[in-house]
């Protein structure tokens, strides 16, 4: 119910909106049963004689008692002033329910059934006609309404979950599989729209609808109504029931679904693996069985949603049923109220059903839809490890000094990553990290810019700590540049000039010359205006590494963070993408991981990692001299 009130809350900012379409509810909810209630003037225009009218009404309604058909062979029928005077004679005798059903009735004798029957009943055509020409106009308004509230309220979820996304740090991607993350952004917020979409609509509708035909009901025989309640809690615990049990069923499906959409997504970024391994059975096999598994679960919850309906309808068709035949006995014997009437009874009694019937239908909905909206409601509150402070400490141009002070780190409690980790960058300095794989050198660069926060000590950017720091402006102030290069399905010049506005053309070209990437771009069909694919697929690896540094040149940040860039690389290509590296650090803050140490033997300072610990610190040419680790692991580089 939690979770429910909260969707409900997103309608606030529609308020107006909602309200009209409640309004025009009303009113179609109004017409629809005004025009039933009509069934009993055109069955007395249809089939009564003007003369028998009166009698009948005038006979039939006093405190329900048996029905007095006229006598054909008495004395001649009143006349119209004769019969008008009896019933204003009688009409105040009446009270409570009775007089407003002798009220509906003088109504309609004074403006429905007057003149001929040809007469009242071209009459009666016409009101219905323009009692159907409202209803239709408020379905239709309040519809639309409805359905502008529904979609702009899963606007805002679905907006309100992907900047969530956006604002988490690297620790949330690493625990959550792409495709599961897809799968809520996109799947599990089309179910939640159910909260609020169709469903919503008729939880509002169908009780007005319920209300009023049980109003008038209750006008016509508020003993037969009681009757007809005495079931309504049977089938309102079905509806309950099936409704648990529903969005227990739906979470487990939204769960395999964003399975089902992970290994979809593997897939699709792996397809060169897979073939490369002749993998292809055993990827299929994996999606077949998972896509049965999402099947199985499918179909249990749609049998066990669709028994919901025609339970319902059975149990309300038993109540309905039971009135037509007790109360038709009545009226066939001479009691309970006029047939006309008893007609409209039923009439209401009957239509309660769709309604009744639609709830259960709409709890169903509902019960799915909070399933998803919890998946959904996870994410969006989930606390980030690492907060960004709006108002924090803005730098508006980083020196370029960085610093790591007793810095400890882990991911998982228990297992250190990082060791009390302390070392110093001056501003323009250009230092390495090397050591084996797992001794922790990504890790360290990621602290550099607040992807995590360490578990304790301090990471510095000009003496101040990154955690009082503003992250946007702190990363406006850094170029990175990985060896998994991430280039979005665009074109060359938005990918090198991401996230920079009004670029002049003239300063791209220069980055791109910079980066050794403007020979491979001249050549392309339509130069920098070719859209490079889907992570860039169209280009080699050195062209892809190469438009990376150009985006870091374009950039021109104080801070460097370079994650082995050149070791994924042909000799050719390494050595184009390590020139523009070269122009790329040149008076920059730079901090290197590498993986080849052929690349570093310039840099100021080496530092060498294992183990989470900076084991030696030094120049390339001390390192190689003081000898240990550093030197057996540039020992077998240069031996292969």
């Amino acid at each position: 119910m939690k979770t429910y009130l909260r969707m409900l809350r997103m309608i606030k900012p529609y308020t107006i909106q909602l309200v009209l379409a409640v309004v025009f509810m009303v009113m179609f909810s109004f017409m629809s049963i005004f025009s039933i209630t009509m069934i009993s003037p055109f069955l007395e225009a249809l089939f009564l004689k003007s003369g028998d009218t009166a009698q009948v009404e005038v006979a039939a309604e006093p405190a329900e008692s048996p029905l007095v058909i006229p006598d054909k062979s008495g004395p001649p029928a009143e006349s119209d002033d004769e019969r008008r005077a009896r019933y204003d004679s009688l009409k105040d005798s009446f009270s409570g329910l009775d007089s407003l059903k002798f009220k509906f009735k003088d109504w309609a004798s004074k403006n429905m059934l007057q003149g001929t029957k040809q007469e009242a009943l071209l009459r009666i055509c016409i009101t219905f006609f323009l009692l159907t020409l409202i209803k239709n106009l408020s379905c239709y308004i309040q519809e639309v309404l409805m359905v502008y509230v529904g979609q702009a309220v899963i606007r805002d979820l679905r907006n309100e979950l992907y900047l969530k996304m956006t604002s988490m740090p690297m620790s949330f991607f690493h625990q959550h599989k792409a495709g599961e993350l897809i799968s809520r952004a996109t799947n599990d917020v089309m179910v939640a729209q159910q909260c609020v979409g169709l469903s919503f609509t008729k939880l509002i509708k169908d009780p007005i609808f319920i209300i009023m035909y049980l109003a008038v009901a209750l006008i016509l025989s508020w003993k037969m109504t009681l009757m007809a309640l005495v079931l309504m809690p049977v089938s309102l615990t079905v509806i309950i029931r099936i409704g648990k049990k529903l969005r227990h069923l739906s979470y487990r499906q939204q769960e395999q679904m964003a399975n089902l959409t992970s290994t979809l997504q593997e897939t699709v970024y792996g397809i060169r693996v897979i073939k490369a391994f002749a993998m292809e059975k055993f990827e299929n096999n994996k999606f077949i069985a998972q896509s049965q598994d999402l099947f199985k679960q499918v179909f249990r919850i749609n049998y066990t949603m669709k028994a919901s309906s025609p339970l319902t309808e059975q149990i309300s068709m038993v109540v309905a049923l039971f009135l037509l035949w007790f109360g038709g006995s009545k009226v066939f014997t001479g009691g309970i109220m006029a047939p006309d009437l008893f007609i409209v009874f039923l009439f209401m009694i009957f239509s309660m059903v769709r309604p009744i019937k639609s709830l259960g239908a709409v709890n169903n909905e509902i019960q799915a839809g909070m399933a998803a909206a919890d998946r959904i409601f996870q994410v969006i509150d989930t606390e980030p490890e690492v907060a960004d402070r709006e108002a924090g400490l803005r730098l508006a141009d980083a020196a370029g000094g960085v610093e790591f002070e007793n810095v400890n780190f882990e991911y998982i409690k228990g297992e250190p990553v990082l060791r009390d980790i302390s070392l110093k960058v001056e501003p323009g300095e250009v230092v390495a990290l090397v050591g084996s794989s797992g001794s922790g050198k990504s890790t360290l660069v990621d602290l550099i810019p607040g992807f995590y926060n360490p578990g304790s000590g301090r990471v510095l950017i000009d003496g101040h700590d990154v955690r009082d720091l503003n992250l946007s402006v702190l990363r406006a102030n850094m170029g990175i540049v990985t060896q998994e290069v991430i280039l979005f399905h665009d074109t060359i010049l938005n990918n090198i000039a991401y996230g920079m506005k009004d670029v002049p053309m003239e300063d791209v070209e220069a980055a791109a010359k910079a980066a050794n990437a403007d020979e491979f771009i001249e050549k392309l069909p339509k130069g920098y205006d070719t859209i490079i694919g889907d992570r860039g697929l169209k280009l080699s690896g050195g062209q892809r590494q190469r438009l990376s540094i150009a985006r870091a040149i374009l950039k021109n940040p104080p801070i460097l963070l370079l994650d082995e860039a050149t070791s994924a690389l042909d000799t050719e290509a390494e050595q184009l993408v390590q020139e523009a590296i070269d122009r790329l650090v040149k008076d920059r803050t730079t901090i290197v991981i590498a993986h080849r140490l052929s690349t570093i033997q310039n840099v100021d300072r080496i530092y060498l990692l294992e183990e989470g610990q900076v084991v030696q610190v030094g120049t390339h040419d001390e390192l190689l001299a003081r000898g240990g680790r550093y030197k057996e692991l540039y020992t077998m580089q240069f031996q292969r």
